[in-house]
């Protein structure tokens, strides 16, 4: 693998426009820093900074919050961590970019970067080879609307200071978080939809990414990518959204991708999501 020098660069987007292609780049933080993390310099223009990855270490029913569920908890579904581990929050880093599809992956980009404005998803089959994240994937979508300028420039500061993640705190019908409409660079929301199970789809809009869902027993999932969700109904959106809190009263749900396998692994009938979605990592830029 090539690595890149930036001569000082604190993200992606400082090299946008200029002669710069895809790749891992050592970038720098306001500290001075230097970390390494993946830039996509194709989409729109390029500049996206690639801040974390999110994949289910093992949705099985023997592997929920355990070792390798960094975005809920590898704690256990324990009452005392109801926040779980608090990586949506906090300033911690984890893994690397050449595993990001097989290991959980947290940049200091991540936090470092205050002036993102808008998120990119990629969701790449889980074990893909950082050169072909791209030509892999199967969905590539991205916000347009410049939301994060409202959230702090970065996530860690939208779950910090606007949307904290705390299981039995917030109200199912009034405490969701926002969602925002997405750009299809590869794929549709009709695709997006597809992979939901079929009891899942009907409270399902596809084609949005929304932040903090509360569901009926007030469990927290972080981030629902690709759907926003139907808040008049019952809320079960811990069968379509990821990470979140440790604690679910039922180990059943704990984990980071919660309830995508209700209704076995990889069915993608009734609440389970199909096989290619629980096997998918889901890569997480900024720009």
């Amino acid at each position: 693998m090539t690595f890149f020098s930036t001569d000082g660069m604190q993200s992606c987007k400082d090299m946008k426009g200029k002669t710069y292609r895809s790749g891992v780049y050592n970038l720098n933080t306001t500290d001075g820093v230097e970390y390494q993390t993946y830039c996509d310099m194709l989409t729109d223009g390029g500049g996206w900074t690639l801040v974390a990855s999110i994949h289910e270490n093992n949705a099985h029913d023997n592997g929920r919050c355990t070792v390798g569920d960094k975005w809920s908890s590898e704690q256990g579904n324990n009452e005392l961590t109801n926040h779980g581990d608090g990586n949506w929050e906090n300033l911690k880093t984890f893994g690397n970019v050449a595993s990001a599809t097989s290991d959980d992956f947290k940049s200091l980009a991540y936090f470092s970067i205050d002036d993102a404005k808008d998120i990119m998803i990629w969701q790449v089959p889980n074990n893909t080879p950082l050169s072909m994240w791209r030509s892999n994937s199967y969905l590539r979508y991205r916000t347009y609307g410049h939301f994060l300028t409202s959230f702090g420039g970065n996530l860690q500061n939208l779950f910090q200071s606007y949307y904290p993640i705390r299981q039995g705190v917030y109200n199912p019908a009034s405490d969701n978080g926002p969602s925002f409409q997405a750009k299809y660079d590869k794929g549709s929301p009709a695709d997006t939809l597809s992979h939901f199970g079929t009891g899942i789809q009907a409270y399902l809009t596809a084609g949005y990414i929304q932040f903090r869902t509360v569901n009926d027993w007030q469990n927290i999932n972080a981030i629902c990518p690709g759907v926003k969700v139907d808040t008049s109904g019952k809320q079960n959106y811990q069968n379509a959204c990821i990470g979140g809190s440790g604690f679910w009263g039922s180990d059943f749900n704990c984990g980071d991708f919660s309830g995508m396998a209700a209704d076995g692994y990889g069915t993608g009938t009734s609440l389970s999501v199909d096989k290619t979605l629980i096997e998918t990592t889901f890569l997480i830029y900024y720009r």
